[in-house]
């Protein structure tokens, strides 16, 4: 669990980005929405360490800085929605994610190599395993990096605009894994742009503004809230008994 209290962190061109409570649940699939420039991408980037911040980030109630690298991987697995098209094939990318709980000998051992396995099989990268990251597509290369977090493994997932390469298909799958890593007890935190998703597959989502996270909610609060969506988006969320529609939320003007 991740607990943020007044934490304040430089932003863009020395401007403030500030949270003045969020608590980040194991369990649960948590959307960071907002407006470009809202805060999202330094929200998720300060959790991950590469921000420095004031206040208190505590993971499992201890302080965030006080963490070493090697140690905050350990807790936290982290997707940058820049991703290198490194020389290497898609089961040695996956591979770099059990790093963190090697020995100085950085040795893989066999459940290192069943955790791959597992992250390879969830993402349906097992097929792909030997093909460089160069010979793939876009959303491809983004399910080869996906299966180097899972299998990571660690209680904290953070993911910033995971979906953006991957067609519709493929997108709704990417929420079905992340279902079943909630079900193995995982947190997942990601920003996403696509509002009928993060309604349909979230238990709570974060609303950030002008910098600021506005507060955290159930996508059924967030529907019920119309002025406030409004005055962020311009428009309002409804539910819908459609079972025609991918996503059981629409977007209404």
């Amino acid at each position: 669990m991740i607990e943020i209290r007044n934490m304040t962190t430089s932003y863009g061109r020395g401007e403030l980005f500030r949270v003045a409570g969020l608590t980040l649940k194991t369990g649960e699939i948590t959307a960071v929405i907002g407006r470009n420039g809202s805060g999202k991408s330094t929200l998720l980037k300060t959790l991950a360490g590469f921000l420095k911040y004031q206040g208190s980030i505590t993971i499992r109630g201890r302080e965030c800085r006080d963490y070493s690298a090697r140690e905050r991987a350990r807790e936290i697995a982290w997707l940058s929605q820049m991703l290198k098209t490194v020389q290497m094939d898609v089961e040695t990318l996956a591979e770099h994610g059990r790093y963190p709980h090697h020995g100085s000998t950085r040795r893989m051992g066999d459940a290192d190599r069943e955790k791959v396995k597992e992250a390879l099989r969830m993402t349906g990268m097992e097929k792909m395993a030997k093909r460089s990251l160069q010979e793939l597509s876009g959303g491809e290369r983004q399910r080869a990096y996906l299966a180097m977090v899972i299998a990571q493994d660690t209680p904290m997932i953070l993911l910033d605009e995971p979906t953006t390469y991957m067609d519709l298909v493929y997108q709704k799958t990417f929420f079905e894994i992340l279902q079943r890593l909630k079900q193995s007890g995982r947190g997942i935190v990601l920003s996403v742009h696509h509002l009928e998703q993060c309604f349909a597959f979230c238990d709570s989502i974060c609303l950030m503004d002008q910098r600021t996270l506005v507060r955290k909610a159930t996508p059924e609060e967030w529907a019920k809230d119309t002025d406030t969506l409004r005055a962020v988006f311009g428009i309002e969320m409804k539910k819908t008994e459609d079972r025609e529609l991918m996503y059981p939320y629409m977007i209404r003007r």
